[in-house]
């Protein structure tokens, strides 16, 4: 058996094709851990009051030096003065970004308590009023005390029905508060994440497409089907191949793209509340580190999910042309589905297909950011939560169904 798996292993590795495509995704790995970084801009004002622009790895650093004076847990008090440095700016500009507010005077006092005022405007303004069209009538440093509380209810309002509202409650119910801010993490690089696990998802249909029906296709499987290994032993072979291409590409491709993300942004800014990454009504009792882990969770399952998929269209289909491209057919599906339609049927039918965690705004990471639910009978279930059980189910259940396909074929 171990020397099926090394000549199968052999196999597949030596194909040019394949290295090429394998090495090309390492190296988008590192490609795309760094474009977040080269996005992050801001101003800073020099000590002659000059304002300069800062991008990239300065832009970072000069935030976190602004904002060193919020990190920390979110108390009634930096809640209280974030909003009287609001109302003070608006009273004096009118406003409290540029043009209206001169962009000097808005780096020195907002920009170094935006993290605060964004989440309290979040939290405690009126329906149809946002951060960007608020008085200083709207928010008022007396509505620091109740944030907390308006917060848990604002929450729970996210629910489309009194059954999803207790869902809410039930799952976020050991959200820590005060939360914790730390400067450094930005959203875009959990979205550039999701972009890498996209393309991970679509190399491997590639390489593994063929990994069945390519002998089909050439007849070789007729002079294997003859040989004393020539069975289950050969499916093995081919399937612990597969997924041992599949699980090291990942794990080096992952370990490269967060290990430039987290030392650039900031390993302690990890620790902060997932509630100040990207929008502060979230489920999740996390931080942005658990956060991360999870979603990498997530998204490994989805794939491993698909790569098996994709072993069982390989085992069932007579030539790699139809094989790759069910495959990548039923891999976009769920990002299809999703800008087609969000009615319950559609987000049941989205979240069980095997790629239901990779995609854009569908994908597991907006997912767990999110408040999608899904009916089922009686039972309300959280979408994270359906995606990755049916990824479960589905691992072991398209692997049975590889071996059995292609043995009984084999026995024509």
């Amino acid at each position: 058996m171990k020397r099926l798996i090394y000549l199968e292993l052999k196999r597949v590795v030596t194909t040019r094709s394949t290295w090429v495509m394998l090495a090309l995704l390492l190296l988008l790995s590192a490609v795309l851990a760094y474009l977040p970084i080269s996005f992050v801009k801001t101003f800073d004002v020099d000590e002659q009051g000059n304002l300069i622009s800062l991008e990239g790895k300065e832009a970072i650093d000069c935030l976190k030096e602004k904002e060193k004076g919020i990190n920390g847990e979110l108390t009634q008090e930096e809640i209280r003065q974030a909003i009287t440095i609001f109302q003070e700016c608006y009273r004096e500009y009118g406003a409290i970004f540029p043009p209206e507010m001169p962009r000097e005077e808005y780096v020195r006092r907002i920009e170094p308590v935006y993290p605060v005022i964004y989440m309290a405007a979040s939290v405690l303004l009126p329906d149809g009023i946002n951060l960007y069209s608020m008085t200083d009538e709207e928010l008022s440093p007396e509505d620091a005390p109740r944030l907390y509380d308006e917060y848990r209810k604002r929450l729970a309002m996210m629910g489309n029905s009194d059954a999803e509202q207790e869902k809410i409650q039930e799952l976020s119910k050991d959200i820590k508060m005060p939360f914790v801010y730390i400067s450094g993490y930005d959203i875009t690089s959990f979205e550039y994440l999701t972009i890498y696990i996209l393309l991970i998802m679509l190399v491997f249909m590639v390489i593994i497409s063929p990994i069945f029906s390519a002998e089909y296709q050439t007849g070789a499987d007729s002079i294997l089907r003859c040989a004393k290994y020539g069975r289950v032993h050969l499916a093995a072979a081919k399937i612990v191949t597969a997924l041992a291409v599949f699980t090291v590409t990942f794990l080096i491709g992952m370990a490269v793209f967060l290990l430039i993300t987290d030392v650039t942004f900031g390993i302690e800014g990890l620790k902060a509340s997932v509630q100040m990454l990207y929008s502060v009504l979230v489920i999740p009792a996390l931080t942005i580190g658990q956060t991360q882990a999870v979603v990498t969770a997530g998204m490994f399952l989805s794939l491993l999910a698909t790569v098996c998929c994709t072993l069982f269209l390989s085992a069932r289909c007579k030539n790699i042309q139809d094989s790759l491209k069910i495959a990548v057919l039923l891999g976009l599906l769920p990002t299809i589905i999703s800008m087609i339609s969000s009615a319950n049927l559609a987000k049941l039918i989205r979240c069980i297909l095997p790629s239901g965690g990779i995609g854009f705004t569908n994908s597991f990471l907006f997912e767990i950011l999110g408040t999608d639910f899904v009916h089922v009978g009686p039972a309300v279930i959280w979408t994270p939560y359906l995606i990755v059980g049916a990824a479960a189910i589905e691992i072991p259940l398209f692997l049975v169904l590889t071996v059995r396909i292609y043995c009984r074929r084999e026995s024509v």
